[in-house]
């Protein structure tokens, strides 16, 4: 091998290492925070459900650097006519900001009506998810496989990994956990 094609590849052994690091490392901030919060992320689904009077569909944690983050949890109205993203803040679990999204792209994957008549919430697949991977869920989404509802859970771990747990909507059983 050259030196050239050496020290290349030395360079890109690197920066996978660094990456992979990096991403380890927001896991674990990720993992900190949220066990410092006071608020859950299943706490924060509730309370955005009761503001939206309807079902979450996702939910993210957002960090902030220095500070405790927040909630992003987009609200299906019970009518399915209206999607709604709710800021909740993760130390007092008050509703920051609300504003309307379009719902289109969302529900070219999902119809409103599998979504309601699912047997498992987002707030119980995340439990699950949670029960499953041993961490804490900074993200959750909601998607269809055939004809059912699945979720997805993205969850933390203290040793600083993150697992990817998929949620069947029809019995609250783990699919896939990696």
């Amino acid at each position: 091998m050259t030196t050239k094609a050496t020290a290349l590849l030395a360079a890109l052994a690197m920066g996978l290492a660094v990456t992979g690091a990096q991403a380890a490392d927001k896991a674990a901030r990720e993992d900190a925070a949220l066990s410092n919060a006071k608020v859950s992320l299943t706490q924060a689904i509730g309370i955005a459900e009761k503001e939206g009077s309807g079902q979450a569909i996702s939910a993210d944690y957002k960090a902030k650097k220095d500070a405790m983050g927040s909630y992003d949890i987009k609200v299906l109205s019970t009518d399915g006519t209206k999607l709604t993203e709710y800021r909740v803040n993760s130390s007092t679990g008050k509703v920051t900001k609300a504003s309307n999204e379009p719902f289109e792209k969302v529900f070219t994957r999902i119809k409103p009506t599998e979504l309601q008549n699912a047997a498992t919430s987002l707030k119980g697949a995340i439990t699950t998810a949670e029960n499953q991977a041993g961490g804490k869920a900074v993200d959750a989404d909601t998607d269809r496989t055939g004809d059912t509802v699945r979720y997805t859970v993205k969850v933390a771990k203290a040793d600083g990994t993150t697992e990817k747990v998929k949620v069947n909507g029809t019995d609250g059983k783990v699919a896939t956990a990696k």
